[in-house]
């Protein structure tokens, strides 16, 4: 059985070489250099250098999957992408600083300040390091960190205007005042008084509660050049912000004004909107709010204002539209409970106006139950729309500058976003590729887990690589991971029926698992081209008596009597024979006989041990899967069991050290995770106990002693609804399994 190997991919041998004129060692190697290197590393036997440049290319390729991901803004995939390279060059400053920027801007501030700390601590001169962990920290809340952090990546990129603008809006939220300004005056001074630099300072005054500073900002924005996108909007919304319904009429004119150069703008419409509302222009209101859920149609808040200014036009079977439009846009009352509420109000009022009282009456009583407030004080709530905490826009976000000019990063257009899809499909290939060579280096090495973890990872990049899938179960399968073998191998064997040595290794991946009808079925194949292979005959005979299916055992077995003779596998499968009638005696007799031809025959001492176990007789049962584990101490399934005697004779120390094994050799058999649970919570340690029955509950949902022992567990560590909710679905299965087994 050999792993196969990928030949240097075409998509690697199309990446030009560096010309050896212009190679100097300060150069990183390409790829295809890299790939190389690792071949000539791998012929000379040199198997971990080889890996070391295969983790490089690794490293590399994720790094570029990750940096498509971030422009594409699919940050969860990107930050997936950068932690995988990182993994692969943990020492990569500039790794860990993509890794930092994607948590960043997929919102998981905590693990970015973690990524940037590391990479600080990596190179203290890192600006990029020093900028990420001081942006974190800054919406951590943490700002007097954050402050110290920007300070010394400004000291380390004075002209980095990103830096700057941060360090300001961390002095400003330590209301400090002077030096955000003093930062944000040298930067006019240096990029020249803009319109957008006295925007992205209003904004920054405004977020951080400087309103009369804001307004100024905004304002001269609006004197340099009064058609600055959003320049009027943002004058509008801090007017609101600082003097509220008293300034509705100037805050209304401000948005007026940006809607005549941009007439699409979302927040402008929705505010001047819902200013219409509070004055009752009810035509005015609608034309702005059926705008604003145009152009954000997944948004309930303007549709529950519109319904409201279609109520006021006594237009109700339309505000029925949409008041129910607002509610089933509204996932929890956590976006706004007195919106939801009122919601459910005035859509009752409306359908009782249409004479739909049954449906009316629902909502009512719905919108009573949530407390509703009455339509007395839908004015003062109107104005609440215009309190500092309703008055918001999209989370915010640290501002981008482009050439010395503030910019928002604009989506890919279409040419960009065929390259990012080219390049995704390239570099996922590269990865693929090195995933599999990686886990060829491993099966070398015979670390078939390790192999197995890298063939999958190369299938998960490239499904349709050459032999990736085979490579996967036959890895799979050498590391006793018979259930991670199937599902590659069934799919090796859709695609190249031919591929008898696949159809034997997923025959005996089945057999191994239990699952005799797909076993047999697949190894009588394989039989009826290698009549002389002992190995299937034997297996393909125990798969048949395991079945019940007599007669084709017979004829497995006169096979292997007439290929191999009196050898001790016939007379293992005439002993499963024995025992599956019920004849444990002869079936013992059969398994001696088979040592006493061939003391090392594997599986005689272990089906010998299964038989007295069955039959109680632990001591026996011990002393054969010991001697099994003398044979071949990798055992699983003989160590497993040797454990399960142990515990069961009270020898805890011996068989909780042997199931730790077993656990730990494969964390997803069940039965291991059980017993060592229970195990544990014997011996007191609750911690781990609950960790290993929660494994075993995951693994094996449907079986009530889990549940029961788990429940017992969750009980000791305190968590006694838990436990309690464990004890319940005990009892619901126990009734299940009792069901099931009455006639």
């Amino acid at each position: 059985m050999r792993l196969r190997s990928t030949l240097v991919p075409l998509l690697l041998l199309l990446l030009p070489a560096a010309p050896q004129s212009s190679q100097t060692p300060s150069q990183p190697k390409t790829i295809r250099q890299r790939y190389e290197t690792a071949e000539l590393l791998r012929r000379a036997g040199d198997l971990a250098g080889a890996e070391v440049e295969f983790a490089a290319i690794l490293a590399e390729g994720y790094g570029k999957l990750g940096r498509v991901y971030a422009r594409g803004k699919r940050y969860a995939e990107a930050a997936a992408a950068f932690e995988s390279a990182a993994g692969h060059a943990p020492a990569s400053v500039h790794l860990l600083v993509d890794l930092s920027i994607a948590y960043f801007d997929s919102g998981q501030y905590a693990k970015a300040r973690d990524a940037a700390a590391l990479a600080a601590a990596l190179d203290p001169r890192s600006a990029g390091a020093r900028h990420m962990l001081g942006k974190s920290r800054f919406m951590l809340g943490e700002f007097d960190p954050a402050a110290a952090e920007l300070e010394e990546a400004l000291r380390l990129a004075p002209k980095d205007y990103d830096v700057a603008y941060t360090l300001g809006l961390a002095h400003l939220k330590r209301k400090r005042f002077a030096p955000a300004k003093e930062i944000y005056d040298r930067m006019l001074a240096q990029l020249g008084d803009r319109p957008q630099l006295r925007i992205i300072f209003g904004r920054a005054y405004r977020e951080t509660g400087f309103l009369p500073e804001a307004v100024e900002e905004f304002k001269r924005a609006v004197a340099l050049d009064p058609r600055t996108p959003r320049a009027h909007y943002y004058l509008g919304l801090t007017y609101l912000l600082k003097d509220g319904a008293e300034r509705l009429d100037d805050a209304a004119a401000e948005f007026k004004v940006e809607l005549a150069s941009n007439p699409e703008e979302y927040f402008a419409n929705y505010y001047l909107g819902v200013i219409y509302v509070i004055q009752r222009k009810w035509d005015e209101a609608v034309a702005r709010l059926r705008k604003a859920a145009a152009r954000q149609p997944e948004n309930p808040d303007p549709y529950f204002h519109l319904g409201q200014a279609l109520q006021g036009l006594e237009r109700h079977a339309e505000a029925v539209e949409v008041l129910k439009k607002s509610v089933a846009l509204t996932g929890d009352l956590s976006h706004n409970e007195y919106q939801v509420t009122t919601a459910h109000y005035r859509l009752g009022q409306s359908l009782l106006k249409l004479g739909r009282r049954e449906e009316g009456e629902r909502e009512l009583q719905l919108s009573a139950e949530l407390k509703s407030k009455s339509l007395a004080r839908d004015k003062e709530r109107a104005e609440a729309y215009l309190s500092p905490e309703s008055l918001k826009e999209s989370p915010s976000k640290f501002p981008e500058f482009a050439a010395g000019v503030v910019a928002d990063p604009a989506a890919p257009d279409e040419r960009e976003r065929g390259e990012l899809a080219g390049g995704e499909s390239y570099y996922a290939q590269v990865v693929a590729v090195a995933h599999n060579e990686t886990g060829l280096l491993r099966a070398e090495r015979g670390d078939y887990r390790a192999a197995a973890a890298h063939f999958a990872l190369a299938s998960k990049w490239d499904p349709k690589l050459e032999g990736v899938d085979y490579n996967w179960g036959l890895a799979a399968y050498r590391a006793e991971s018979y259930r991670e073998a199937v599902a590659p191998l069934e799919r090796e064997l859709a695609a190249r029926p031919a591929n008898l040595q696949a159809r034997q290794l997923l025959g005996m991946s089945y057999f191994v698992t239990e699952n005799y009808a797909r076993a047999s079925d697949l190894l009588k194949q394989v039989a009826a081209e290698r009549p002389d292979n002992v190995g299937v005959n034997y297996t393909l005979a125990l798969s048949l008596v395991k079945l019940g299916r007599k007669d084709e055992a017979q004829k497995a077995m006169e096979r292997m009597l007439a290929r191999g003779g009196n050898s001790p596998q016939l007379h293992i499968v005439l002993g499963q024979a024995h025992y599956e009638q019920g004849d444990t005696a002869r079936a013992l007799d059969e398994l001696r006989a088979a040592l006493a031809l061939d003391p090392r025959t594997p599986m005689a001492h272990y089906y010998s041990g299964l038989i007295h176990l069955k039959g109680g007789r632990f001591d026996e049962a011990a002393r054969e899967f010991e001697a099994e584990l003398a044979l071949n101490p990798s055992d699983l399934q003989a160590k497993y069991h040797l454990a399960f005697v142990l515990l069961a004779r009270q020898e805890s120390g011996r068989g909780v050290r042997l199931m730790r094994e077993v656990a730990g050799a494969h964390p997803d058999f069940a039965d291991a995770r059980y017993e060592l649970g229970k195990a544990l919570l014997q011996q007191n340690n609750v911690r781990e106990a609950v960790e290993n029955l929660e494994a075993a509950a995951r693994l094996a949902p449907e079986k009530s002693h889990v549940r029961y022992q788990l429940g017992r567990a969750l009980l000791a560590a305190g968590r006694k609804a838990d436990g309690d909710a464990q004890l319940e679905l005990y009892r619901q299965l126990k009734e299940k399994e009792r069901a099931q087994t009455t006639p």
